[in-house]
């Protein structure tokens, strides 16, 4: 189904996840989609709640503590420098068909999602903190529209669960990311092989959510098989931003599309037998079948009437049973190729 959305222009897709990373301003957001167009993005993601919708006035306390007797905003206060206005999204929608790519957003409650549908949002992202959302997930799923679901902090189960209701309501299963929910996630947690046993178990296709630092990983996970990438995005390395840690820059992110592209075609087909740009080389180290001394016309050729010589543009040494046997039809010099024609 992504296929309808994204028009290919490469071996993969690759999503610059703004998120949160505009700091709640409309001009920087409006800005970085411009920045992720022109790094080759193929997609810009955001992520759209209502802090009240999300968490509970005693996060802090329940957290901290396991109780639920000291109020504390701190946790939405924070979260709420980071909501724009809904004619704002509508913007920054309008700005990304402007700059060709496509606009979307992980979505965390139901007001989020039915902002992101009065926008005509053409896919949803489901974050792996809400993949045992069921009631959320059935109201995106009932759209028939794509789903991304991030998988990084949920069991088997819960996945399963989660795929389940999503074929069951739209049709179609999700693409399944994997990623790991540590910023930044350190070189020994970032468990790549995941991706090949997301795609055995689930049958449905899986990408790479990276919250690594750099780009290393993402090579690394097309290797794997991932063809969806998604990578937080920034103005620059130096902008302060929640995801500041985990997030490319545009020249990064260029970057990483260009190594990934490179590991895909490195990848190959898996084909074991040799291709034709090899055709040369084997022409010039494979062997062929010469006279290894004079043979005379009417001799039966012997083993030690052979010899195997560079190129391999003549009878092939595993072909040696063809001649042995045979009567030479006209008289071979020491060294020559030995041909078809000059036997009986």
């Amino acid at each position: 189904m992504l296929d309808k959305i994204f028009k290919k222009r490469r071996s993969s897709v690759y999503i610059a996840e703004i998120g949160l990373n505009h700091n709640g301003s409309y001009e920087l957001a409006s800005k970085m989609i411009g920045s992720a167009a022109g790094a080759g993005a193929d997609a810009v993601k955001f992520q759209v709640f209502v802090p009240e919708k999300m968490n509970s006035v005693y996060t802090t306390s329940l957290l901290e503590r396991g109780t639920d007797d000291t109020p504390d905003r701190s946790q939405l206060d924070f979260l709420g420098r980071f909501v724009l206005k809904g004619a704002e999204y509508a913007g920054l929608k309008a700005r990304a068909d402007e700059c060709g790519v496509v606009f979307f957003s992980s979505v965390f409650d139901e007001e989020s999602f039915q902002l992101m549908e009065s926008l005509g949002a053409p896919l949803y992202k489901i974050a792996s903190s809400e993949v045992t959302n069921h009631p959320l997930i059935e109201r995106v799923a009932a759209t028939g529209k794509p789903v991304i679901m991030s998988t990084g902090i949920c069991t088997e189960g819960e996945i399963s669960s989660a795929v389940e209701i999503i074929r069951d309501r739209g049709g179609a299963g999700p693409v399944l990311m994997h990623c790991v929910s540590l910023y930044p996630t350190s070189p020994e947690f970032a468990n790549l092989s995941r991706i090949r046993t997301l795609a055995d178990r689930f049958g449905l296709e899986v990408g790479f959510s990276d919250h690594t630092a750099g780009t290393f990983a993402c090579s690394l996970a097309a290797a794997t098989g991932a063809r969806l990438f998604e990578k937080h995005f920034t103005v620059d390395r130096f902008h302060d931003c929640p995801d500041k840690d985990v997030s490319l820059g545009p020249e990064e992110f260029s970057s990483m599309i260009d190594q990934v592209e490179k590991a895909v075609s490195m990848m190959g087909d898996g084909s074991i037998s040799s291709g034709s740009p090899e055709n040369g080389t084997a022409r010039a180290a494979r062997r062929s079948l010469f006279a290894a001394r004079n043979i005379p016309a009417g001799n039966v050729i012997g083993r030690d009437d052979l010899i195997a010589l560079r190129p391999g543009t003549g009878i092939p040494v595993i072909r040696m049973g063809d001649v042995l046997g045979k009567r030479a039809a006209l008289d071979i010099k020491k060294e020559r190729i030995i041909k078809l024609e000059y036997l009986e």
